[in-house]
């Protein structure tokens, strides 16, 4: 029986950059993919920039003894909700929010220290 402690191994699906939030490849669960906004799936966060096909470690979301760096989509201030955005990103919208901004990024691309939490459905408004 495997079990996981903070992190898990995969293959990546594509290629991906450290901070993208993830799931399991809905075609192969050893592989995992980028999440869009509305997955209510996502595991966690490649700890590093990866190729597809190359093994990668994914701190799990809710788990990890640690904070976690995500890739925002986006402006998102110190103390607010942090949500899964389009591509594996995160935003200070959305429906499935999984923790909180600990600094502020300032753009789209930046990442984005978080105090993360398993994801729960919680929108938040435009």
């Amino acid at each position: 029986m495997d079990t996981h402690k903070n992190n898990i191994t995969k293959t990546a699906s594509a290629d991906m950059v450290m901070g993208t939030v993830v799931k399991l490849d809905a075609s192969d669960a050893s592989k995992v993919a980028a999440c869009s906004a509305t997955d209510t799936g996502a595991i966690g966060v490649v700890l590093d920039n990866v190729s597809s096909g190359d093994n990668v470690a994914v701190a799990l979301l809710g788990v990890a003894n640690h904070t976690l760096e995500v890739v925002a989509g986006g402006a998102i201030s110190a103390g607010a909700k942090v949500y899964l955005a389009a591509n594996g990103k995160v935003a200070a919208t959305g429906t499935i929010q999984i923790g909180t901004a600990l600094k502020a990024a300032y753009a789209d691309g930046n990442l984005v220290e978080i105090a993360h939490r398993a994801p729960t459905e919680s929108s938040a408004a435009a």
